[in-house]
């Protein structure tokens, strides 16, 4: 499907997550960044969660403006089901440019937190070991910054295998390094890691990606099957552009976010306690479908 620049789309998203314990647990407490925002790229038309066993869920925004679900299950349980439905009108645009209204503060003031380094991006040497063919910088034009960005999600597409055995969610970034393979995690902190060793605030996005080809034979885009990670890149022409290496793409029309953060620990989908001795198996499965297009 070929669409114009600044075209509208609809998604309909379902997220389920089922959790199974091996003997009943009791309070359970559960926070879950599943739901969409609205920005300049995207309008969330409708969401819901529903919880099994069923339980009163609130909500509230974190200090990145997530909107954050969270319930408490006090009673015995011996499984817990989380579905989050969401329709989002999607935008075909790249960014949705600088902020509206000027701002005094320096770049470097406004988005210091994301050009430190955070516990899910530790600095590290590899990030200027990489051989990337263009060195991105913020003294760039709008239109050199994204085509250097483009070029750095292709390295990262190129020189590195989609591999979901070689790390797990709590992988630093050099498991990537280390075993040329990865997620799109530990894609995402990597480039993260080459873009503030460049002096480029970075931030880590979770959501979804819409896999055109999704039910047919060929190539499919990587990470469709659940919960998706990017980069969002800032530049003062731009604004935050979004961009995925695991995909080789810039973030279009096909992606719904969900979270923003620094890096993975600050927006996991779900995040949870519970009082028990029991062991859990997970399992998730996230469809998307095409509800309108132009």
């Amino acid at each position: 499907m070929i669409l114009g620049e600044g075209d509208h789309v609809t998604l309909a998203v379902k997220h389920k997550t089922t959790i199974r314990y091996s003997c009943p647990v009791i309070d359970a407490h559960n926070e879950l960044r599943m739901s969409p925002v609205n920005t300049g790229l995207q309008q969330v038309l409708s969401h819901t969660i529903a919880v099994t066993p069923n339980t009163l869920i609130k909500t509230h925004s974190d200090h990145f403006g997530n909107q954050v679900a969270h319930f408490n299950l006090l009673e015995p349980h011996d499984s817990l089901e989380i579905i989050a439905s969401s329709t989002v009108e999607t935008t075909n645009a790249i960014s949705c440019g600088p902020e509206s209204e000027p701002d005094a503060l320096s770049y470097k003031d406004r988005w210091l937190e994301f050009l430190q380094w955070s516990p899910g991006v530790p600095e590290l040497p590899e990030y200027g070991s990489l051989e990337i063919p263009r060195k991105i910088s913020m003294t760039m034009d709008d239109i050199e910054f994204g085509h250097a960005l483009y070029e750095m999600a292709c390295y990262f597409f190129n020189t590195f295998r989609y591999d979901p055995d070689v790390t797990h969610v709590h992988s630093s970034p050099r498991a990537l390094f280390e075993h040329g393979g990865g997620v799109c995690q530990d894609m995402a902190h990597a480039m993260i890691g080459v873009l503030r060793l460049a002096g480029i605030p970075a931030r880590y996005v979770s959501g979804y990606i819409f896999d055109p080809a999704h039910g047919e034979v060929g190539d499919h885009l990587r990470g469709a099957a659940a919960t998706h990670a990017w980069v969002q890149a800032w530049h003062e022409g731009y604004g935050w552009m979004g961009v995925d290496p695991t995909n080789e793409k810039l973030v279009d029309w096909q992606y719904v976010r969900t979270a923003i953060g620094r890096d993975y620990f600050d927006v996991p989908p779900n995040r949870g306690t519970f009082r028990g001795e029991a062991d859990q198996a997970v399992d998730v499965a996230v469809h998307i479908n095409l509800v309108t297009a132009p």
